[in-house]
């Protein structure tokens, strides 16, 4: 019976020394000593990371692209939505013909974007399809306060230059632009009674 006990103790600590030798380093046939596991992985890894980096870096381009489109379609909006309301500002100045809050509405959305004024056309016409003429009335001074009629649009072009920050591939910059039209409230009359 004692025979028996001491072949079970030494099979017990063959199989644990086993164990512990088991994905350590250990001698090759060559005499060179390896790494079975480790080199395994090293191996996996640099295989895997370039991949996973140029996904990583492609959703960074994704993501400030649909960021630069998004500020420039705001900023568009916000900025026809300024001149197209009703009011006069403190300066006295009708909304419509306000350029430089028309300008600022849009480079207070845009900023982070990079829009600035020469960024920013403003036009007006009679309606969709139409223009206003020629000259085309723009929102430098040719569009005088009280001559918006009925259906008139005030037109704001908001354009950004997207460039890519990832220099794996040479890719050339291209222009975001919005533009937006919005009519032109002068005056509103409540339960339909004119002055």
């Amino acid at each position: 019976m004692s025979r028996l006990v001491s072949t079970n103790a030494s099979d017990a600590e063959a199989k644990n020394a086993r164990r512990r030798t088991r994905g350590a380093t250990h001698w090759a046939a060559s005499g060179i000593l390896t790494h079975s596991r480790s080199g395994q992985s090293l191996v996996e890894f640099a295989l895997a990371l370039p991949i996973f980096l140029l996904l990583a870096l492609g959703v960074i381009e994704f993501g400030r692209l649909l960021f630069i489109y998004t500020a420039v379609t705001t900023s568009s909006r916000e900025a026809a939505r300024y001149g197209a309301a009703i009011g006069v500002t403190a300066n006295g100045v009708v909304r419509y013909n306000d350029c430089d809050g028309m300008r600022a509405a849009a480079r207070r959305i845009g900023s982070l974007a990079g829009i600035e004024d020469a960024n920013i056309l403003i036009t007006y016409d009679h309606g969709p399809g139409t223009d206003w003429g020629d000259p085309p009335a723009d929102c430098q001074g040719s569009y005088p306060p009280g001559e918006a009629g009925l259906g008139d649009r005030v037109v704001v072009n908001v354009t950004a230059t997207y460039r890519f920050i990832v220099p794996l591939v040479r890719l050339p910059s291209f222009d975001i632009t919005s533009t937006t039209a919005r009519t032109i409230v002068k005056d509103v009359y409540p339960f339909a009674e004119e002055p």
